[in-house]
């Protein structure tokens, strides 16, 4: 066979055994294509480019070692060598991609979002580096899911998150929650840096939840858990809440330390203008001028109180009378920002239980084929006085929360029960039934 094409076959056949080599790479690696040229591509190419530089190689070793067969195979496994070396040395980033992208398809996870809570008209913004920190993150995994130089202001419990794409796909469970956050109503800035409960949230997660798909009551079926909510209170209370549809239970609380504003990098200060703004619901990024209500009315800030007053549990569980009613949904919330639910014959199987004081019920039921809801709201003063009283004078006692309705739907009455004492409530907020 011709001696030039000899080498040349030679130099195509190392071109192509390096190529291998880096199919065999890929196997270990992730690579990030951000082009319409895939980068594996380009790299395929060079070694195809690579072969007409390595035949001319093996003609200088023909001529300088008088074609000497030894030297020839030196060089190709030199050449070998050096693609070995070269890919190795270029694709430690992809590698660690593809290592730690194993170790997160082992790892539990679950589709879910982050987001912030605050008790309404007591807005935060939240600052640079602020996160949910997972020690494993998907590939496609976001690097956080909260928005930091943002203004929060919603509702106690209920908070507001970041879109998450499904393409992104699912998320670890967070080891720890590092907040920074400047409190406008305080004029303070604080920090958390926190290890959180991953074990509690974890089985949640894996507990999951009740969820009506038809609306009708009667596809009751079993759901996941799919936000983490952080809650933020003045003086630095932090409350972690999981989350989803009518149901949210509290994970935890922590307590933050008060930041000085040397401590803060020069785009995380906040300045008069905007805390002018947002105080005056002025500000653009909330287009909901009663979300961003102030209620405080110049009043003195109530410190502890989302961690304190509304944290305190009783022994206690609802009643609702049989007035005739067939499918049937109880949903109510707590002071804490907790919420739940139950379905049917669930409702009347309700087990005495350490809960916060409710802030309101809403009962979905069907009667005569047709679907009513019935919404009670209480007055926070009138309800956290008649849970006191009645747990001071009987603390051994369980409590009943009764809702009586008339089988007509047009009578409607509620009380604290226990079994030496019985207290109505005469101010409720709200107290509605309607046709849904």
């Amino acid at each position: 066979m011709n001696y030039y094409l000899k080498l040349f076959l030679l130099a195509t056949g190392v071109g192509l055994v390096n190529l291998l080599i880096y199919f065999f790479f890929l196997r270990f690696q992730i690579v990030h294509n951000s082009s319409y040229v895939p980068q594996e591509l380009l790299v395929a190419a060079l070694i195809l480019l690579a072969i007409p530089i390595q035949f001319l190689i093996f003609l200088l070793i023909g001529w300088f070692f008088n074609k000497e067969a030894l030297a020839f195979n030196i060089t190709a496994i030199c050449f070998m060598i050096t693609c070995v070396i070269s890919l190795w040395a270029t694709s430690k980033e992809e590698r660690a991609r593809y290592s730690n992208e194993r170790v997160y398809l082992q790892t539990e996870k679950y589709d879910y979002q982050q987001g912030i809570a605050t008790p309404e008209g007591y807005p935060v913004q939240l600052l640079s580096e602020s996160r949910f920190v997972m020690s494993v993150k998907g590939d496609r995994n976001p690097v956080t899911l909260l928005e930091t130089q943002k203004v929060y202001s919603n509702q106690w419990g209920n908070g507001e998150t970041t879109f998450k794409s499904s393409d992104e796909g699912p998320i670890v469970i967070p080891d720890s929650l590092r907040l920074y956050w400047y409190s406008f109503l305080e004029n303070k800035y604080y920090s958390l840096n926190t290890k959180l409960n991953k074990s509690k949230i974890s089985e949640y997660f894996k507990q999951g939840l009740k969820h009506d798909m038809s609306g009708k009551l009667d596809q009751i079926i079993q759901s996941n858990y799919n936000e983490l909510i952080a809650g933020i209170a003045p003086g630095g209370d932090v409350v972690l809440w999981i989350s989803s549809f009518n149901d949210t239970r509290e994970i935890e609380v922590f307590k933050a330390t008060e930041l000085s504003i040397d401590q803060l990098k020069d785009y995380d200060l906040v300045t008069d203008e905007i805390r002018k703004q947002v105080l005056h619901d002025t500000c653009l990024c909330e287009d909901n001028v009663q979300s961003r209500k102030i209620v405080h009315n110049n009043r003195p800030i109530p410190f502890g109180t989302w961690t304190g007053k509304y944290r305190k549990k009783n022994n206690w569980r609802i009643t609702i009378n049989d007035f005739g009613q067939t499918k049937a949904q109880l949903k109510f919330r707590l002071f804490n920002g907790e919420r739940y639910q139950f379905f049917n014959e669930e409702i009347t199987q309700q087990q005495y239980a350490p809960q916060a004081i409710p802030d309101y019920l809403n009962f979905t039921f069907f009667k005569d084929g047709k679907k009513h809801n019935a919404y009670l709201e209480f007055d926070e003063s009138e309800v956290f006085r008649l849970f006191d009283q009645i747990t001071t004078q009987h603390p051994d006692e369980p409590i009943d929360l009764v809702l009586n309705i008339s089988p007509d739907l047009k009578q409607t009455s509620i009380r604290l029960q226990t079994k030496s004492d019985t207290l109505y409530f005469e101010n409720m907020t709200a107290v509605n039934i309607y046709n849904r």
